[in-house]
């Protein structure tokens, strides 16, 4: 009796499953109409689209699909983004973060990075922002996804050319985060050249003229906004043909060529109105009145700020009588949903003896499996206790590698010290007081012609030996930078080199604190091995060193026009030169970046972030 039981419950399962099947790959295609429908209204028709991709949602929790509750989460952390609902937003981006770490897709985490990176600058929190930008940077990186990483690289431009809204900077703080922008936006414009995303290209071009206007150039800034103007014409963006001819005026305005700026105001107030584009249409009015204030026409002025008070005005009136209409719609919408959800819970009633039966059936066809679920799930816990002892070991592992080469390095530069400290002062001191005396002893004896000849020649021979020890013991610890610092060290060293062939440039940025000196040491050695190599393998003909030191950061980047190389070499080279970089940063626990293609030259960036500088 036990065993037909046993059967019929076995049978009853499985016809139970394979109907399941069938259903599952149903209320799949219908998650991903609901996903797909939910994306597209965010643009067109936005006030749908929480309630598509909450129905995603719903659907994808019951049927525990990770991949599209992670979707919909992120849908809905835009949809909330675009209301300037930060919180929900960060939310719902940090669901569905938790989901994709769970699942470890890299590229989906990396797109919840940036996600999170736009919430946090609207946040006007810079270090969290800069943070998850960076964090997706690296990894679309890893990935060779040179799309994301150009739209990523614009995300932190305009965070850089943003950042005295987030933190007091002063002017010339300013200065250095609209540079930093201007790179970030010109690297981003290079990388989409090369896909030949021409929307990509037109958005740098948006964002420069943006910053160079904000930097007082705006005759630069105008240069790339008429490349955006005539992108929008070509394309019949009449939208974008709007707002371009107004950025246009104001430039032209700061250019004091107030005629341009008004016909350029002009233009765009007309094609509002023959393409119904009234939205915002009052601050065009404001702008055209501080453009003929300028001119000092001051009737025409007067005219457009009348305009703009009186529209401005209307606007308001109508946005408090909307909010109005929407507190009677959520009312009345509240109302008729406690009406649903007493019939729902008569419904429940009804249907609760039926749920009771058939998970009553479940469970006894469940325990069947329960058994060899349990063995199951021991032996993976048992497998996963290996693996965390394992990396724990390799962790150690790295650890005492790290350690070790701390030491050794250490020692090199305390060795380097003492070689120089008795170099200088001991064969050095020697040397000069042999010239001394010899020099004393030349005045006080009588030399034929030929001997003085040769004795002046010997002379010269100890100057040049004094002078070549002064330079090895500078290189082995140069004093500008025990003395001075990491500045004035670099600089000094890029100035000493001659070379005919390739033209050096040192270039700083940012305070001129000092740093802990093992980390000023290392980052000059470091220094010094980059230009070397860059001397000895790029055939280059510039180089350039830039140094960037801010409170608690400090940045090292060596770029060449050379002939570059395929990175994928270093990991069967021999040299030991970028290993042993790689190392001494590591050591540090600093961030070390190289990119390089054939023909294109390379760059090598170093970083350390710490706690304090060293005043």
């Amino acid at each position: 009796m036990k065993i037909l039981n046993f059967f019929q419950h076995f049978f009853i399962l499985l016809l139970f499953l394979t109907l399941s099947n069938k259903s599952v790959a149903q209320t799949n295609a219908l998650i991903e109409k609901y996903l797909d429908a939910s994306k597209s209204s965010l643009e067109t028709h936005p006030d749908s689209c929480p309630i598509l991709a909450n129905k995603a949602l719903e659907l994808a929790t019951k049927s525990h699909v990770q991949e599209c509750i992670s979707k919909a989460n992120q849908i809905l952390g835009k949809y909330y983004t675009s209301r300037e609902d930060f919180g929900k937003a960060t939310q719902y981006f940090l669901e569905a973060l938790t989901i994709e770490e769970k699942r470890k897709d890299i590229k989906r985490i990396a797109d919840l990075h940036d996600e999170l990176g736009i919430v946090y600058s609207y946040l006007e929190n810079f270090n969290k922002s800069l943070g998850y930008y960076t964090s997706a940077l690296n990894t679309y990186q890893k990935l060779n996804d040179t799309f994301n990483i150009g739209k990523v690289t614009v995300h932190i431009g305009i965070l850089h050319s943003s950042r005295e809204y987030c933190q007091t900077r002063s002017r010339l703080e300013k200065t250095i985060d609209y540079r930093t922008a201007i790179q970030y936006f010109e690297k981003a414009l290079q990388l989409f050249k090369q896909l030949n995303n021409k929307g990509g290209i037109i958005n740098c071009y948006h964002n420069l003229a943006a910053v160079y206007n904000k930097f007082e150039q705006p005759g630069k800034g105008l240069k790339y906004m008429l490349e955006v103007l005539a992108y929008y014409k070509e394309t019949n963006n009449w939208d974008g043909i709007t707002g371009a001819l107004s950025n246009i005026g104001a430039s032209y305005v700061k250019l004091k060529d107030y005629k341009k700026s008004i016909e350029s105001y002009e233009e765009s107030l007309r094609i509002s109105k023959e393409r119904n584009l009234t939205g915002g249409i009052q601050f065009l009015y404001g702008d055209m009145a501080y453009a003929y204030k300028q001119a000092q026409d001051y009737k025409n002025a007067l005219e457009y700020y009348t305009k703009y008070m009186t529209l401005r005005d209307s606007i308001y009136n109508a946005d408090k009588s909307k909010q109005m209409f929407e507190l009677e719609t959520k009312y009345q919408t509240e109302k008729k949903e406690k009406e649903i959800l007493t019939l729902t819970y008569q419904k429940k009633r009804r249907n609760l003896f039926i749920i009771l039966l058939v998970s009553a059936f479940i469970i006894s066809a469940l325990a069947g499996f329960y058994v060899i679920q349990r063995i199951h799930t021991k032996k993976i816990i048992a497998e996963q206790a290996n693996k965390i002892n394992e990396q724990k070991i390799k962790q150690l592992e790295r650890d005492q590698q790290l350690i070790a080469t701390q030491l050794v390095l250490q020692g090199e530069e305390a060795e380097r010290s003492r070689l120089a400290k008795d170099l200088h002062d001991g064969l050095g001191g020697l040397l000069s007081g042999i010239k001394l005396t010899l020099s004393n002893m030349k005045g006080n004896v009588v030399l034929e012609s030929e001997s003085v000849s040769q004795f002046d020649k010997a002379l010269g021979m100890l100057d040049s030996s004094i002078q070549e020890l002064r330079r090895v013991a500078h290189n082995m610890m140069p004093e500008a930078l025990v003395k001075f610092g990491l500045k004035e060290a670099l600089s000094d060293f890029c100035h000493s080199i001659t070379n005919k062939q390739i033209d050096i440039n040192f270039q700083h940025f940012g305070l001129e604190n000092r740093f802990d000196a093992k980390i000023e040491i290392s980052m000059y050695r470091i220094a010094q091995e980059l230009i070397n190599n860059a001397f000895k393998h790029s055939h280059a003909t510039t180089l350039l060193v830039q140094l960037i030191q801010e409170e608690g950061r400090i940045n090292l980047s060596v770029q060449d026009n050379g002939k570059g190389f395929d990175t994928a070499i270093l990991k069967t080279s021999k040299g030991a030169g970028i290993a042993n970089i790689r190392s001494r940063v590591e050591s540090l626990q600093g961030i070390f970046d190289l990119v390089s293609e054939p023909d294109k030259g390379t760059e090598v960036t170093v970083e350390f972030r710490l706690n304090k500088s060293v005043q």
